[in-house]
Protein backbone atom coordinates (compact mmCIF):
# COMPACT_ATOMS: atom_id res chain seq x y z
CA UNK A 1 0.00 0.00 0.00
CA UNK A 2 0.83 3.86 -0.63
CA UNK A 3 0.37 6.91 0.26
CA UNK A 4 0.21 10.63 -0.04
CA UNK A 5 2.15 12.78 1.66
CA UNK A 6 2.06 16.50 1.98
CA UNK A 7 5.17 17.73 1.58
CA UNK A 8 4.61 21.67 0.92
CA UNK A 9 1.59 23.60 2.01
CA UNK A 10 -1.16 23.48 4.97
CA UNK A 11 -0.85 20.24 7.24
CA UNK A 12 2.70 19.70 6.03
CA UNK A 13 3.57 15.83 6.86
CA UNK A 14 -0.10 14.54 7.03
CA UNK A 15 -0.55 11.49 5.00
CA UNK A 16 -3.10 9.71 3.03
CA UNK A 17 -3.35 5.90 2.60
CA UNK A 18 -4.37 4.61 -1.13
CA UNK A 19 -6.48 1.61 -0.08
CA UNK A 20 -9.00 1.94 -2.53
CA UNK A 21 -8.75 1.94 -6.16
CA UNK A 22 -10.09 5.21 -6.77
CA UNK A 23 -9.57 7.88 -4.31
CA UNK A 24 -11.44 11.39 -4.91
CA UNK A 25 -9.55 14.15 -3.78
CA UNK A 26 -11.71 18.03 -3.04
CA UNK A 27 -12.62 20.07 -0.89
CA UNK A 28 -16.30 18.29 -0.30
CA UNK A 29 -16.06 16.84 3.23
CA UNK A 30 -16.95 13.41 1.97
CA UNK A 31 -14.27 12.98 -0.28
CA UNK A 32 -11.59 10.41 0.32
CA UNK A 33 -8.57 12.91 0.66
CA UNK A 34 -10.79 16.15 1.81
CA UNK A 35 -7.94 19.33 1.36
CA UNK A 36 -9.76 22.38 3.22
CA UNK A 37 -9.22 25.15 0.92
CA UNK A 38 -11.22 27.56 -1.36
CA UNK A 39 -8.25 26.79 -4.27
CA UNK A 40 -9.62 23.12 -4.53
CA UNK A 41 -12.69 21.98 -5.82
CA UNK A 42 -15.58 19.90 -4.25
CA UNK A 43 -14.60 16.87 -6.21
CA UNK A 44 -11.15 17.96 -7.70
CA UNK A 45 -8.85 15.34 -8.75
CA UNK A 46 -8.64 11.52 -8.43
CA UNK A 47 -6.12 8.72 -7.74
CA UNK A 48 -6.59 5.32 -9.15
CA UNK A 49 -4.35 2.20 -8.85
CA UNK A 50 -4.18 -0.17 -11.85
CA UNK A 51 -2.24 -2.85 -11.86
CA UNK A 52 0.04 -1.73 -8.79
CA UNK A 53 0.63 1.71 -10.92
CA UNK A 54 -1.12 4.89 -9.86
CA UNK A 55 -2.49 7.19 -12.08
CA UNK A 56 -3.88 11.12 -11.30
CA UNK A 57 -7.19 12.47 -13.28
CA UNK A 58 -8.35 16.09 -12.84
CA UNK A 59 -12.47 16.19 -12.48
CA UNK A 60 -12.66 19.17 -14.58
CA UNK A 61 -11.55 21.24 -11.77
CA UNK A 62 -11.53 25.32 -11.62
CA UNK A 63 -7.57 25.85 -10.53
CA UNK A 64 -6.55 22.79 -12.43
CA UNK A 65 -3.80 19.55 -11.13
CA UNK A 66 -0.80 19.93 -11.55
CA UNK A 67 1.99 17.31 -11.88
CA UNK A 68 5.74 18.51 -11.86
CA UNK A 69 4.10 22.63 -12.68
CA UNK A 70 2.32 20.64 -16.04
CA UNK A 71 -1.52 21.49 -15.55
CA UNK A 72 -3.12 18.35 -16.53
CA UNK A 73 -5.95 18.31 -19.27
CA UNK A 74 -9.52 17.50 -17.60
CA UNK A 75 -10.11 14.03 -17.59
CA UNK A 76 -6.99 12.38 -18.52
CA UNK A 77 -5.10 10.03 -16.66
CA UNK A 78 -1.07 10.74 -16.23
CA UNK A 79 1.23 8.11 -14.05
CA UNK A 80 2.14 9.30 -11.23
CA UNK A 81 5.60 7.91 -9.65
CA UNK A 82 8.06 8.56 -6.42
CA UNK A 83 9.44 11.34 -8.32
CA UNK A 84 6.50 13.37 -9.48
CA UNK A 85 5.48 16.33 -7.23
CA UNK A 86 1.66 16.74 -7.07
CA UNK A 87 0.21 19.75 -6.70
CA UNK A 88 -3.52 21.24 -5.64
CA UNK A 89 -4.53 24.88 -4.84
CA UNK A 90 -1.90 25.33 -1.84
CA UNK A 91 -0.82 21.59 -1.45
CA UNK A 92 2.13 19.73 -2.55
CA UNK A 93 1.93 16.29 -2.67
CA UNK A 94 4.32 12.94 -3.24
CA UNK A 95 3.62 9.29 -3.84
CA UNK A 96 5.16 7.27 -0.61
CA UNK A 97 5.13 3.87 -0.01
CA UNK A 98 3.55 2.65 3.34
CA UNK A 99 6.74 3.34 5.73
CA UNK A 100 6.29 0.35 7.51
CA UNK A 101 8.01 -1.22 4.74
CA UNK A 102 11.29 0.26 5.83
CA UNK A 103 11.44 -0.33 9.29
CA UNK A 104 12.18 -4.07 9.48
CA UNK A 105 16.30 -3.80 9.54
CA UNK A 106 16.12 -1.70 12.43
CA UNK A 107 14.27 -4.79 14.81
CA UNK A 108 17.73 -6.71 15.06
CA UNK A 109 19.70 -4.29 16.80
CA UNK A 110 16.96 -2.27 18.78
CA UNK A 111 17.66 -3.35 22.29
CA UNK A 112 14.82 -1.46 24.34
CA UNK A 113 11.84 0.85 23.33
CA UNK A 114 10.57 3.68 25.79
CA UNK A 115 7.31 5.48 25.20
CA UNK A 116 8.06 8.89 24.35
CA UNK A 117 5.02 10.52 26.20
CA UNK A 118 4.11 12.57 29.54
CA UNK A 119 2.05 9.81 30.51
CA UNK A 120 4.83 7.23 30.72
CA UNK A 121 5.38 6.99 34.71
CA UNK A 122 8.42 4.41 34.18
CA UNK A 123 11.01 7.03 32.89
CA UNK A 124 11.23 7.84 36.70
CA UNK A 125 10.72 4.81 37.78
CA UNK A 126 14.16 4.74 39.00
CA UNK A 127 16.36 7.01 40.61
CA UNK A 128 13.28 9.41 40.05
CA UNK A 129 14.73 12.34 42.53
CA UNK A 130 18.04 12.83 40.31
CA UNK A 131 16.24 11.98 36.98
CA UNK A 132 14.01 14.78 38.09
CA UNK A 133 16.37 17.17 39.15
CA UNK A 134 18.45 16.73 35.79
CA UNK A 135 15.60 17.63 34.00
CA UNK A 136 14.31 20.54 36.02
CA UNK A 137 18.38 21.92 35.69
CA UNK A 138 17.88 21.64 32.14
CA UNK A 139 14.55 22.70 31.61
CA UNK A 140 15.51 26.19 33.40
CA UNK A 141 18.74 26.55 30.81
CA UNK A 142 17.38 26.03 27.90
CA UNK A 143 14.02 27.95 28.96
CA UNK A 144 15.89 31.27 28.93
CA UNK A 145 15.96 31.14 25.32
CA UNK A 146 14.13 31.78 22.17
CA UNK A 147 16.72 31.16 19.55
CA UNK A 148 16.35 27.72 18.38
CA UNK A 149 20.17 27.27 16.59
CA UNK A 150 21.71 28.27 20.54
CA UNK A 151 19.18 25.97 22.00
CA UNK A 152 19.96 23.45 20.48
CA UNK A 153 23.90 23.66 20.93
CA UNK A 154 23.48 24.60 24.50
CA UNK A 155 21.70 21.16 24.89
CA UNK A 156 24.20 18.89 23.25
CA UNK A 157 26.64 20.38 25.19
CA UNK A 158 24.69 19.55 28.28
CA UNK A 159 24.05 15.78 27.17
CA UNK A 160 27.62 15.39 26.40
CA UNK A 161 28.78 16.52 30.31
CA UNK A 162 25.57 14.49 31.12
CA UNK A 163 26.08 11.11 29.02
CA UNK A 164 29.89 10.56 29.41
CA UNK A 165 29.86 7.56 26.87
CA UNK A 166 28.66 9.49 24.34
CA UNK A 167 31.26 10.63 21.53
CA UNK A 168 28.95 12.69 19.54
CA UNK A 169 25.25 14.29 19.36
CA UNK A 170 23.08 15.71 17.04
CA UNK A 171 19.61 17.32 16.58
CA UNK A 172 18.10 16.53 13.52
CA UNK A 173 14.45 18.65 12.43
CA UNK A 174 12.06 17.44 10.23
CA UNK A 175 11.82 19.52 7.13
CA UNK A 176 8.82 18.20 5.04
CA UNK A 177 9.97 14.09 4.63
CA UNK A 178 13.48 15.15 5.07
CA UNK A 179 15.85 15.40 8.37
CA UNK A 180 17.78 18.15 8.46
CA UNK A 181 21.07 18.16 11.15
CA UNK A 182 20.50 21.52 12.71
CA UNK A 183 23.27 20.74 15.51
CA UNK A 184 26.48 18.56 16.27
CA UNK A 185 28.53 18.33 18.86
CA UNK A 186 31.73 15.53 19.04
CA UNK A 187 34.48 14.54 21.91
CA UNK A 188 36.45 13.11 18.68
CA UNK A 189 38.78 16.25 17.89
CA UNK A 190 39.80 15.17 14.16
CA UNK A 191 35.73 14.89 13.61
CA UNK A 192 34.40 18.04 12.01
CA UNK A 193 32.48 17.00 9.31
CA UNK A 194 29.06 15.90 9.45
CA UNK A 195 27.80 12.90 11.52
CA UNK A 196 26.55 10.07 9.52
CA UNK A 197 23.06 8.29 10.83
CA UNK A 198 20.81 6.20 9.59
CA UNK A 199 17.74 7.52 8.02
CA UNK A 200 15.74 4.06 9.07
CA UNK A 201 16.72 4.38 12.44
CA UNK A 202 15.43 8.08 13.15
CA UNK A 203 11.82 7.39 10.85
CA UNK A 204 11.37 4.43 13.51
CA UNK A 205 11.85 6.65 16.48
CA UNK A 206 9.26 9.36 14.82
CA UNK A 207 6.95 7.33 13.75
CA UNK A 208 6.57 4.85 16.21
CA UNK A 209 6.69 7.85 19.17
CA UNK A 210 9.64 5.85 20.65
CA UNK A 211 12.85 6.09 22.32
CA UNK A 212 15.61 3.69 20.57
CA UNK A 213 18.69 2.18 22.46
CA UNK A 214 21.10 -0.14 20.91
CA UNK A 215 23.56 -1.36 23.48
CA UNK A 216 25.56 -3.86 21.11
CA UNK A 217 25.73 -2.46 17.38
CA UNK A 218 29.40 -3.71 16.81
CA UNK A 219 29.90 -6.25 19.18
CA UNK A 220 27.07 -8.71 18.75
CA UNK A 221 28.70 -11.43 15.79
CA UNK A 222 24.78 -12.73 15.29
CA UNK A 223 23.65 -9.46 13.70
CA UNK A 224 23.82 -9.03 10.22
CA UNK A 225 23.75 -5.51 9.51
CA UNK A 226 22.79 -3.54 6.88
CA UNK A 227 25.90 -1.16 4.95
CA UNK A 228 24.15 1.58 6.36
CA UNK A 229 24.65 0.65 9.52
CA UNK A 230 27.89 -0.95 9.65
CA UNK A 231 29.37 2.45 7.81
CA UNK A 232 28.16 4.41 11.25
CA UNK A 233 30.89 2.11 13.16
CA UNK A 234 28.50 2.76 16.25
CA UNK A 235 28.97 0.19 19.42
CA UNK A 236 25.46 1.79 21.48
CA UNK A 237 23.10 4.34 20.62
CA UNK A 238 20.39 6.60 21.91
CA UNK A 239 17.24 7.79 19.57
CA UNK A 240 14.42 9.39 21.17
CA UNK A 241 11.78 11.83 19.31
CA UNK A 242 11.30 15.31 19.99
CA UNK A 243 6.87 15.04 19.89
CA UNK A 244 4.98 18.88 20.58
CA UNK A 245 1.32 19.32 20.70
CA UNK A 246 -1.03 17.18 18.90
CA UNK A 247 1.45 14.90 18.64
CA UNK A 248 3.56 16.90 15.76
CA UNK A 249 6.89 15.28 15.29
CA UNK A 250 9.45 17.92 15.51
CA UNK A 251 12.62 15.87 14.94
CA UNK A 252 14.83 13.94 16.98
CA UNK A 253 17.74 13.82 19.23
CA UNK A 254 20.65 11.49 18.97
CA UNK A 255 23.92 10.04 20.97
CA UNK A 256 26.67 8.04 19.52
CA UNK A 257 29.12 6.12 21.39
CA UNK A 258 32.09 5.00 19.24
CA UNK A 259 34.55 3.08 21.99
CA UNK A 260 34.65 -0.32 22.72
CA UNK A 261 33.48 -0.82 26.16
CA UNK A 262 31.42 2.30 26.57
CA UNK A 263 27.57 1.44 25.79
CA UNK A 264 24.07 2.78 26.69
CA UNK A 265 21.52 1.06 29.29
CA UNK A 266 17.65 1.74 29.48
CA UNK A 267 18.41 3.70 31.99
CA UNK A 268 20.00 6.41 29.96
CA UNK A 269 17.36 5.47 26.94
CA UNK A 270 14.64 6.81 30.17
CA UNK A 271 16.66 9.90 31.09
CA UNK A 272 16.97 10.62 27.56
CA UNK A 273 13.43 10.68 26.53
CA UNK A 274 12.02 12.52 29.40
CA UNK A 275 14.65 15.20 28.61
CA UNK A 276 13.16 15.37 25.17
CA UNK A 277 9.43 15.70 26.67
CA UNK A 278 10.89 18.62 28.10
CA UNK A 279 13.09 19.98 25.51
CA UNK A 280 10.26 19.48 22.86
CA UNK A 281 8.24 22.02 24.78
CA UNK A 282 10.74 24.36 24.56
CA UNK A 283 11.38 24.06 21.39
CA UNK A 284 7.61 24.78 20.18
CA UNK A 285 8.39 27.64 21.98
CA UNK A 286 11.42 28.73 19.98
CA UNK A 287 9.70 27.45 16.49
CA UNK A 288 6.95 29.74 17.20
CA UNK A 289 8.72 32.59 18.56
CA UNK A 290 10.93 32.19 14.56
CA UNK A 291 7.90 32.25 12.85
CA UNK A 292 5.90 34.83 14.84
CA UNK A 293 8.74 37.26 13.33
CA UNK A 294 9.05 35.74 10.25
CA UNK A 295 5.26 36.70 9.81
CA UNK A 296 5.76 39.77 11.37
CA UNK A 297 8.41 40.66 8.39
CA UNK A 298 5.99 39.12 5.86
CA UNK A 299 3.32 41.32 6.58
CA UNK A 300 5.50 44.38 6.23
CA UNK A 301 6.35 43.10 2.81
CA UNK A 302 2.91 42.19 1.89
CA UNK A 303 1.62 45.81 3.06
CA UNK A 304 4.24 47.21 0.63
CA UNK A 305 3.44 45.46 -1.56
CA UNK A 306 -0.02 45.95 -1.37
CA UNK A 307 0.99 49.88 -1.87
CA UNK A 308 3.10 49.28 -4.84
CA UNK A 309 0.73 46.96 -6.47
CA UNK A 310 -2.25 49.98 -6.09
CA UNK A 311 -0.06 52.60 -7.67
CA UNK A 312 0.11 50.35 -10.89
CA UNK A 313 -4.03 51.12 -11.00
CA UNK A 314 -4.61 54.08 -12.66
CA UNK A 315 -7.42 56.15 -10.39
CA UNK A 316 -8.02 59.12 -13.40
CA UNK A 317 -11.54 58.54 -13.90
CA UNK A 318 -12.12 61.81 -14.58
CA UNK A 319 -10.55 61.79 -18.00
CA UNK A 320 -13.60 61.28 -20.27
CA UNK A 321 -14.41 64.67 -20.71
CA UNK A 322 -17.93 64.97 -20.06
CA UNK A 323 -18.19 62.65 -22.93
CA UNK A 324 -18.09 59.62 -20.57
CA UNK A 325 -17.82 58.27 -17.40
CA UNK A 326 -15.61 55.71 -15.69
CA UNK A 327 -14.62 53.69 -12.54
CA UNK A 328 -13.23 51.11 -11.85
CA UNK A 329 -11.77 49.39 -8.14
CA UNK A 330 -10.03 45.95 -7.24
CA UNK A 331 -11.10 44.04 -3.88
CA UNK A 332 -7.95 41.57 -2.82
CA UNK A 333 -8.94 38.65 -0.72
CA UNK A 334 -5.23 38.54 0.53
CA UNK A 335 -3.13 41.40 1.12
CA UNK A 336 -2.06 41.46 -2.34
CA UNK A 337 -4.35 40.62 -5.68
CA UNK A 338 -4.30 38.48 -8.95
CA UNK A 339 -6.94 40.55 -10.57
CA UNK A 340 -6.21 43.57 -12.67
CA UNK A 341 -7.58 46.47 -14.55
CA UNK A 342 -6.29 48.69 -16.39
CA UNK A 343 -7.16 51.93 -18.56
CA UNK A 344 -5.38 54.89 -21.02
CA UNK A 345 -5.74 56.56 -24.58
CA UNK A 346 -4.54 55.37 -27.20
CA UNK A 347 -2.30 57.31 -30.08
CA UNK A 348 -5.49 57.65 -32.23
CA UNK A 349 -7.87 59.06 -29.78
CA UNK A 350 -9.47 55.86 -28.21
CA UNK A 351 -9.44 54.57 -24.78
CA UNK A 352 -8.00 51.29 -23.96
CA UNK A 353 -9.07 49.47 -21.05
CA UNK A 354 -8.44 45.78 -19.43
CA UNK A 355 -9.73 43.59 -16.87
CA UNK A 356 -8.16 40.02 -15.84
CA UNK A 357 -7.92 37.41 -12.98
CA UNK A 358 -4.86 35.63 -12.53
CA UNK A 359 -4.88 32.22 -11.63
CA UNK A 360 -4.25 31.20 -7.84
CA UNK A 361 -3.73 34.11 -5.45
CA UNK A 362 -1.02 36.11 -3.65
CA UNK A 363 1.70 37.39 -4.37
CA UNK A 364 2.94 35.02 -7.34
CA UNK A 365 -0.22 35.80 -9.07
CA UNK A 366 0.23 39.49 -8.11
CA UNK A 367 3.88 39.62 -9.82
CA UNK A 368 1.95 37.38 -12.89
CA UNK A 369 -0.36 40.34 -13.15
CA UNK A 370 2.18 42.75 -13.15
CA UNK A 371 3.39 41.45 -15.93
CA UNK A 372 0.38 41.08 -17.80
CA UNK A 373 -0.48 44.82 -17.16
CA UNK A 374 3.24 46.00 -18.43
CA UNK A 375 3.02 43.53 -22.01
CA UNK A 376 -0.95 44.76 -22.56
CA UNK A 377 0.52 48.21 -22.33
CA UNK A 378 3.12 48.05 -24.45
CA UNK A 379 1.30 45.67 -27.10
CA UNK A 380 -1.72 47.85 -27.11
CA UNK A 381 -1.06 50.66 -28.85
CA UNK A 382 0.66 49.00 -32.34
CA UNK A 383 -2.51 46.17 -32.14
CA UNK A 384 -5.34 46.86 -34.89
CA UNK A 385 -7.77 45.46 -32.49
CA UNK A 386 -8.77 43.67 -28.74
CA UNK A 387 -8.56 40.23 -30.97
CA UNK A 388 -4.93 41.42 -32.15
CA UNK A 389 -3.72 42.11 -28.78
CA UNK A 390 -4.81 39.18 -27.24
CA UNK A 391 -2.86 37.18 -29.56
CA UNK A 392 0.48 38.85 -29.06
CA UNK A 393 0.12 38.89 -25.44
CA UNK A 394 -0.67 35.26 -25.58
CA UNK A 395 2.24 34.31 -27.89
CA UNK A 396 4.56 36.78 -25.09
CA UNK A 397 3.20 34.57 -22.45
CA UNK A 398 3.94 31.48 -23.69
CA UNK A 399 6.97 31.97 -24.54
CA UNK A 400 8.42 32.68 -21.14
CA UNK A 401 6.31 31.13 -18.18
CA UNK A 402 7.92 29.68 -15.83
CA UNK A 403 5.15 29.48 -13.21
CA UNK A 404 2.87 28.13 -14.70
CA UNK A 405 -0.01 30.60 -14.38
CA UNK A 406 -2.17 32.23 -16.77
CA UNK A 407 -4.74 34.91 -16.99
CA UNK A 408 -8.51 35.32 -18.38
CA UNK A 409 -8.64 38.77 -19.76
CA UNK A 410 -11.18 41.15 -20.98
CA UNK A 411 -9.96 43.83 -23.39
CA UNK A 412 -11.91 46.72 -25.02
CA UNK A 413 -11.28 49.76 -27.02
CA UNK A 414 -13.76 52.54 -26.90
CA UNK A 415 -14.38 55.44 -29.17
CA UNK A 416 -16.08 58.57 -27.34
CA UNK A 417 -16.74 60.36 -30.26
CA UNK A 418 -19.62 57.90 -31.60
CA UNK A 419 -19.78 55.34 -28.41
CA UNK A 420 -18.23 52.40 -30.62
CA UNK A 421 -16.70 49.55 -28.77
CA UNK A 422 -14.43 47.05 -29.56
CA UNK A 423 -14.17 43.86 -27.09
CA UNK A 424 -12.68 40.66 -27.15
CA UNK A 425 -11.83 37.75 -24.55
CA UNK A 426 -9.53 35.53 -23.43
CA UNK A 427 -11.43 32.76 -21.18
CA UNK A 428 -12.89 35.53 -19.00
CA UNK A 429 -16.64 35.87 -17.85
CA UNK A 430 -18.94 37.45 -20.56
CA UNK A 431 -19.24 41.59 -20.33
CA UNK A 432 -22.53 42.64 -19.51
CA UNK A 433 -24.53 45.67 -21.12
CA UNK A 434 -27.11 47.89 -19.13
CA UNK A 435 -29.63 49.80 -20.74
CA UNK A 436 -30.50 52.99 -19.85
CA UNK A 437 -33.80 51.55 -18.55
CA UNK A 438 -32.41 49.85 -16.63
CA UNK A 439 -32.04 46.11 -18.25
CA UNK A 440 -28.90 44.01 -18.36
CA UNK A 441 -27.97 41.30 -20.92
CA UNK A 442 -24.88 39.76 -21.67
CA UNK A 443 -22.65 41.05 -24.46
CA UNK A 444 -22.14 38.01 -26.87
CA UNK A 445 -18.31 37.77 -26.78
CA UNK A 446 -16.87 34.76 -27.67
CA UNK A 447 -14.94 33.42 -24.43
CA UNK A 448 -11.80 31.70 -26.21
CA UNK A 449 -9.46 30.08 -23.91
CA UNK A 450 -7.18 31.85 -21.39
CA UNK A 451 -4.05 33.57 -21.96
CA UNK A 452 -0.53 32.03 -21.02
CA UNK A 453 -1.95 28.14 -21.59
CA UNK A 454 0.80 26.83 -24.16
CA UNK A 455 -1.39 23.65 -25.29
CA UNK A 456 -4.19 25.08 -26.28
CA UNK A 457 -4.60 27.20 -29.48
CA UNK A 458 -6.07 31.08 -28.95
CA UNK A 459 -9.14 31.90 -31.47
CA UNK A 460 -10.45 35.56 -30.45
CA UNK A 461 -12.22 37.85 -32.87
CA UNK A 462 -13.55 40.94 -32.27
CA UNK A 463 -17.39 41.86 -31.59
CA UNK A 464 -18.23 45.78 -32.35
CA UNK A 465 -21.49 47.20 -30.51
CA UNK A 466 -22.04 50.78 -29.86
CA UNK A 467 -23.02 52.10 -26.47
CA UNK A 468 -26.24 54.21 -26.80
CA UNK A 469 -26.43 57.42 -24.18
CA UNK A 470 -27.05 56.63 -20.90
CA UNK A 471 -25.64 52.41 -21.56
CA UNK A 472 -22.91 50.97 -19.33
CA UNK A 473 -20.83 48.36 -20.09
CA UNK A 474 -19.81 45.85 -16.88
CA UNK A 475 -16.96 43.98 -17.03
CA UNK A 476 -16.37 41.86 -13.52
CA UNK A 477 -14.43 38.76 -12.51
CA UNK A 478 -15.46 35.65 -10.89
CA UNK A 479 -15.43 36.54 -7.35
CA UNK A 480 -18.74 38.43 -8.04
CA UNK A 481 -20.49 35.18 -9.90
CA UNK A 482 -18.89 32.67 -7.91
CA UNK A 483 -18.82 33.94 -4.79
CA UNK A 484 -20.67 30.43 -2.01
CA UNK A 485 -23.76 31.51 0.16
CA UNK A 486 -22.75 29.95 3.76
CA UNK A 487 -24.25 26.56 3.09
CA UNK A 488 -20.89 26.30 0.12
CA UNK A 489 -23.70 24.79 -2.66
CA UNK A 490 -25.41 27.75 -3.37
CA UNK A 491 -23.15 30.79 -5.67
CA UNK A 492 -24.26 34.42 -5.83
CA UNK A 493 -24.61 34.06 -9.56
CA UNK A 494 -24.96 35.81 -13.40
CA UNK A 495 -28.96 36.57 -12.48
CA UNK A 496 -28.00 38.24 -9.10
CA UNK A 497 -24.98 40.17 -10.61
CA UNK A 498 -27.43 41.45 -13.65
CA UNK A 499 -30.18 42.49 -10.48
CA UNK A 500 -28.03 44.14 -8.59
CA UNK A 501 -26.52 46.39 -11.65
CA UNK A 502 -29.59 47.15 -12.94
CA UNK A 503 -32.95 48.27 -12.16
CA UNK A 504 -32.92 51.31 -9.78
CA UNK A 505 -29.34 51.34 -9.42
CA UNK A 506 -29.08 52.80 -13.05
CA UNK A 507 -28.98 56.11 -12.35
CA UNK A 508 -26.54 55.62 -9.63
CA UNK A 509 -22.68 57.69 -9.56
CA UNK A 510 -20.99 54.27 -10.62
CA UNK A 511 -18.47 53.94 -7.65
CA UNK A 512 -21.61 53.87 -5.69
CA UNK A 513 -23.24 51.30 -7.76
CA UNK A 514 -19.95 49.48 -7.59
CA UNK A 515 -20.24 49.76 -3.80
CA UNK A 516 -23.94 48.55 -3.76
CA UNK A 517 -22.45 45.35 -5.97
CA UNK A 518 -19.79 44.23 -3.57
CA UNK A 519 -22.57 45.16 -0.57
CA UNK A 520 -24.82 42.51 -2.08
CA UNK A 521 -22.24 39.51 -2.48
CA UNK A 522 -20.91 40.47 1.46
CA UNK A 523 -24.68 39.69 2.06
CA UNK A 524 -25.00 36.50 0.22
CA UNK A 525 -22.04 35.40 1.82
CA UNK A 526 -22.49 36.07 5.46
CA UNK A 527 -18.77 36.94 5.79
CA UNK A 528 -16.37 39.73 6.12
CA UNK A 529 -13.45 37.98 4.16
CA UNK A 530 -13.88 38.12 0.90
CA UNK A 531 -13.46 34.18 -0.42
CA UNK A 532 -12.15 35.76 -3.91
CA UNK A 533 -10.52 38.87 -5.61
CA UNK A 534 -13.19 40.87 -7.03
CA UNK A 535 -13.05 43.47 -9.67
CA UNK A 536 -15.49 45.83 -11.64
CA UNK A 537 -14.87 48.06 -14.28
CA UNK A 538 -17.68 50.55 -15.71
CA UNK A 539 -17.82 51.91 -18.70
CA UNK A 540 -20.97 54.78 -19.39
CA UNK A 541 -21.78 56.92 -22.16
CA UNK A 542 -23.17 60.23 -21.22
Amino acid sequence: MASLLITQGPNLGQRFALAKDCAVIGRQPDTDIYLDSLAVSRKHAQIVQEGGAFFVEDLASSNGTFVNTARLDAHARTRLTEQDVLQIGPYVMALRPDPTDLLAETDQVIRARVEAQPSNLTLFGHNAAYKLQVVLEIAQHLGRTLDAEALFGQLLDHLLRLFPQADRGMVLLCEGEHFAVRAQRSRIKRDHGDHPYSKTIVRRALEDGVGLLSEDVGDDPKLVLSATLMSLNLRSFLCVPLIGKEGRRLGVIQLDCLRAGQVFRADDLELLTAIALHVAVVLENALLHAELLREARLRQELLLAREIQQQFLPKDFAAGGGRYELYARVHPAREVSGDLYDFFPLPDGRLAFFLGDVSGKGMPAALFMIAVRTLSRHLAPSARGPAEMLRLLNQALVADNPTALYVTLAHGMYDAEDGTLLLASGGHPPPLLRRADGTVEPVPVKPAVMLGYPTLELRVEDVRLRLAPGETLVLYTDGFTEAFAPDRKTMFGLERLREVLGGPRTALPLEQCAAEASAAVQRFTGAAELQDDQTLLLLRRK
